[in-house]
């Protein structure tokens, strides 16, 4: 298998593991937290493979280019497509955990003063961004800090500070493990695999909740109107 996708690489970039792990850093969901160690791995690279700081800088460098893109045009798209009948359900798959988060993190700002909310909600952002778990990183960070109403420059700051803590803890576990990168590429990548199932089955689940709890309703109402 590790053969096989090397040779796939291989065929792509040649030897240039600089500009894989910059572009494989850039894909959502997978970032610095699969970037590093692909870039490290010398089951994939051999001699070309990236040392720590090196697979540390180049995938911190293609991970934090989307953020100030995203920051800029998130928030109009977003407004746009979540009035449209065919891309509601989509946008709101993506979207609804971050917008409870962010309902959540308002409920606990909004009686502060307007200096410590915003600072809470950058550190929340921060906090989100740095931990290296699924399903996060600066791609679901950055809607949540656009979404949670920090301008341009804020949302920038706090989710790049995030995404530069979150590669040095996934350099630091890279860097005991060396000989291991592919295999905590692939956990990782499993993990990520898993992560979105569950998202995707309670999201029908929610749905049909949904669905069966208005239909209660609207037979409820019928049945008083009767």
């Amino acid at each position: 298998m590790t053969e096989a996708i090397a040779e796939f690489f291989h065929k792509i970039f040649g030897d240039n593991a600089v500009l894989a792990t910059i572009l494989i850093a850039i894909v959502p969901l997978v970032e610095v937290k699969g970037a590093i160690p692909f870039g490290m791995s010398k089951s994939f690279w051999g001699t070309k493979a990236l040392t720590s700081w090196q697979a540390l800088g180049y995938s911190f460098l293609g991970s934090t280019i989307i953020v100030p893109i995203l920051a800029l045009v998130f928030k109009p798209i977003y407004n746009w497509l979540k009035d449209k009948k065919f891309f509601k359900s989509i946008i709101h798959f993506f979207t609804g955990d971050i917008e409870e988060r962010t309902e959540k993190t308002e409920a606990k700002t909004k009686q502060k003063s307007k200096v410590l909310s915003i600072f809470l909600k950058m550190l929340t952002v921060f906090l989100f961004v740095a931990f290296p778990v699924p399903l996060t990183g600066v791609w679901t960070g950055t809607c949540f800090a656009v979404l949670l109403g920090l301008n341009f420059w804020q949302t920038c700051l706090s989710v790049i500070l995030g995404n530069f803590v979150c590669s040095l803890i996934v350099t630091f576990i890279c860097s005991i493990f060396p000989n291991v990168t592919n295999i905590l590429l692939y956990i990782f990548l499993a993990i990520i695999l898993i992560a979105f199932m569950i998202k995707l089955i309670l999201h029908f689940v929610k749905k049909h909740k949904k669905h069966k709890l208005e239909q209660a309703n609207n037979e409820e109402n019928q049945s008083k109107e009767a």
